[in-house]
């Protein structure tokens, strides 16, 4: 069944297909938030919290994007407000992201974990919406315009953010890759 069918269904009181949407996009939503974040505990309780506010919340969803963009929109406001609260937001488990199977194969694209651990690292140093905005294009592959709406930022200001940080991230790594 396609996504915007179990939408409909799910919005229409069907628990079976906004299990079925969840599934689908779990490992998705999870993978995005451990980056995001460099927390692996933290990107569970994120997760948890972004379905529990989507079932409340189905029924504003308007399919105007992927039903993940608008999960993971969720899950960044969900975040923002967390690291509100707290006063410092340590990042942890920076090994155990290195040991995670990421759908794209950033590991095999940089090639070495060493390299790899070094640049989740620095990623981990930068501001949230450089951050969010690389993984969002290069782990996920989301293009511009999708990112600037789930971010709600401009797109130039999302070329600079994906600029800025691969020059840095390169600059780290030693040269052009």
């Amino acid at each position: 069944m396609e996504e915007k069918e179990l939408v409909k269904k799910a919005q229409l009181g069907s628990s079976g297909a906004l299990n079925t949407l969840f599934q689908m996009n779990y490992k998705l939503l999870f993978g995005f938030l451990i980056k995001t974040t460099g927390d692996i505990s933290f990107a569970e309780d994120l997760v948890q919290e972004t379905f529990m506010k989507a079932v409340i919340n189905i029924n504003k969803f308007r399919g105007e994007s992927k039903f993940l963009s608008w999960l993971i929109a969720i899950a960044l406001n969900l975040y923002k407000n967390e690291v509100k609260r707290q006063s410092k937001f340590e990042t942890k488990a920076i090994n155990e992201i290195i040991n995670l199977k990421s759908k794209i194969g950033f590991e095999e694209r940089i090639g070495d974990k060493l390299e790899v651990m070094k640049a989740l690292k620095e990623l981990q140093k930068m501001s949230y919406e450089k951050r969010v905005t690389f993984i969002l294009k290069y782990y996920y592959g989301y293009s511009i315009d999708e990112i600037s709406k789930i971010i709600d930022c401009k797109e130039g200001t999302v070329k600079s953010r994906l600029h800025n940080t691969v020059k840095v991230l390169r600059s780290i790594l030693g040269g052009d890759r």
